[in-house]
Formats: structure tokens, sequence, C-alpha cells
């Protein structure tokens, strides 16, 4: 998986790129950044060595790209399909009324506590590959 973008900002090893929303993201519509027509901002390890407004490559290895999605996507649901199961065990098992309510708060609580796994593990995951590479150089900034 490859963009193109501009390095707006170096920063030692990494640099700042902002690219354009592409047209898979624009036909999605999963989310309101479909809609927009804003640039994302991304950080990039620098192996390429390129320069503040140089037009770069970007890349994302594809496994570790599905690892991502796998962590950011699969594990929540996994913990909210337990939560909901553990709210059901524990309403029958103390033959508490509405048991929905209880197996819906404890499916949340669950789905809530994966994302603060997620998060406080961000920062180890972060210089591993899952950070993605600046590694071509497009075009040159004119001087």
């Amino acid at each position: 998986m490859a963009e193109t973008g501009i390095v707006i900002k170096e920063t030692g090893k990494y640099v700042t790129v902002k690219l354009e929303r592409r047209e898979a993201c624009a036909k999605c519509r999963a989310c309101t950044a479909g809609f927009e027509t804003k640039d994302m901002i991304i950080e990039a390890e620098n192996i390429c060595n390129a320069k503040e407004g140089d037009e770069v490559e970007i890349s994302l290895e594809q496994s570790n790209f599905l690892k991502a999605v796998l962590i950011m996507y699969t594990v929540p649901l996994m913990f909210l399909f337990v939560g909901l199961g553990v709210g059901y065990l524990i309403s029958y098992a103390f033959q508490l009324q509405n048991v929905e309510i209880i197996a819906v708060i404890c499916g949340f609580a669950l789905l809530a506590i994966s994302y603060l796994i997620i998060r406080s593990n961000e920062d180890k995951w972060r210089d591993k590959k899952f950070r993605p590479i600046a590694n071509n150089i497009v075009r040159r900034k004119e001087i």
C-alpha cells in the first residue's frame, strides 16, 4: 500500500507528511472523513532522507497493516462480545431483572477497557513495524 504526500516537517529520523484523501476514502462513507476534502497528516520513518517540501512515497507493509487492523477492530469486538456474555451470565446467576441492560453495560465496559489496553500499548507499537515508512522521494523540492 503506497501513497504519496508532501513532507511538511522533518524531525530527526521521522518526517510529517501531508497526504490527500484518496478515492477509496471518499467512496467508503463509513465516517464523515469521506465527505470532507481535508488532508491527512501522518508521521513516517524517513529512510530516504527526505527534506521539507519533498514529495515522498509512503508505505506500510500489507501484513503489518492487517495486524494493525486486527488490533484496532477485532480485539475490541471480541471484548464487546465477551462483555455481553459475562453480563448475561451475571444476570442469570444472580437472577437479576433487566438482563439486556446489564449485558450491554458489561459489553461496553469491556469495550472501553480494550481501547484503554490498546492505547496504553500504543507507545510500544509506535516504534515497531506499524509505523509508515517514507521509502522513496518522488520529487525533490525545487529551490
